[in-house]
């Protein structure tokens, strides 16, 4: 019976027991550092890779996955009529997505293939493709999948701060005179994502308050089912971060990871956020 298959790539920052347990094919993005080239969630783990980063003066360059490897990708896991479902990065962020919809495109006369902008980046990506993958581990059609995954999509927010915007600016995540401002000013903006895209939610003036706005942002969900702080390598931030929210919502039960590679490479070293799925 055919089966449903889920593609992704290596900035959902999946582990690698939930990759092999449910069958997930990651596409891993290429990062430039320095003269070096390393394999997203392959070649380097994400505190060596930030501790590279740290010593390297020259910005890293980050490059999706080529078309031809996503070409071979869906010729693999279309055989036996497999459908697939490629849950990738916000369009807006990434051009992975951009690149796996060109190249699905002249295959689906022959194949079934459906490109989702997840409008999410690292683990919030992540928690799109596990919820997949497990429905589809199950036996769920295509259909319902795709449903699911798009159904999820509103529910999970992602706020952050960032000791500078560097990183972003480089990235043309952010305007040039917007991140030389900031970095005058000293301002780390609470950001988050909105509709796939990154805007400013506040501005602060330290990381202490900044880590205070991010408590006061988790705290406004009333329906958490669950929690993620991401850090690069950061823990005591993390733990005053988890204290904070902790006084207002002492049950909540609260995952801590490290934002992978290619997230870092547009984040920097020091950035700290929160992925929230809410509730119905």
């Amino acid at each position: 019976m055919p089966q449903v298959k889920i593609l992704t790539d290596s900035t959902a920052d999946l582990p690698r027991e939930v990759v092999e347990e449910l069958g997930i094919t990651v596409l891993p993005l290429t990062i430039q550092l320095g003269n070096k080239r390393f394999r997203d969630g392959i070649d380097i783990t994400p505190v060596e890779f930030i501790e590279q980063m740290a010593r390297t003066p020259v910005p890293p360059i980050v490059s999706p996955p080529t078309a031809r490897e996503f070409e071979q990708a869906y010729l693999e896991l279309t055989k036996g009529g497999n459908a697939v479902v490629a849950i990738h990065a916000s369009s807006k962020l990434s051009q992975t997505f951009h690149v796996a919809r060109r190249t699905a495109a002249p295959l689906l006369g022959r194949y079934k293939i459906v490109v989702i902008d997840s409008q999410l980046i690292t683990v919030g990506l992540g928690m799109l493709v596990t919820a997949a993958a497990r429905a589809a581990a199950e036996g769920a059609s295509l259909d319902y999948v795709v449903r699911l995954v798009r159904g999820m999509i509103p529910r999970i927010y992602i706020g952050f701060f960032v000791e500078t915007l560097e990183y972003l600016e480089r990235g043309g995540r952010i305007g040039k005179a917007q991140a030389v401002l900031g970095s005058m000013l000293n301002i780390k903006p609470l950001l988050i994502l909105e509709e796939g895209e990154i805007v400013a939610l506040e501005k602060v003036r330290n990381r202490a308050k900044a880590i205070e706005k991010l408590a006061e942002f988790i705290t406004e969900f009333t329906r958490i089912e669950k929690m993620i702080v991401l850090h690069g390598n950061t823990p005591l931030d993390v733990q005053a971060l988890i204290e904070q929210t902790s006084l207002v919502m002492p049950n909540l039960d609260i995952s801590v990871e490290h934002y992978g590679p290619a997230v870092a490479a547009h984040v920097g070293a020091d950035a700290l956020g929160v992925v929230v799925y809410e509730g119905m």
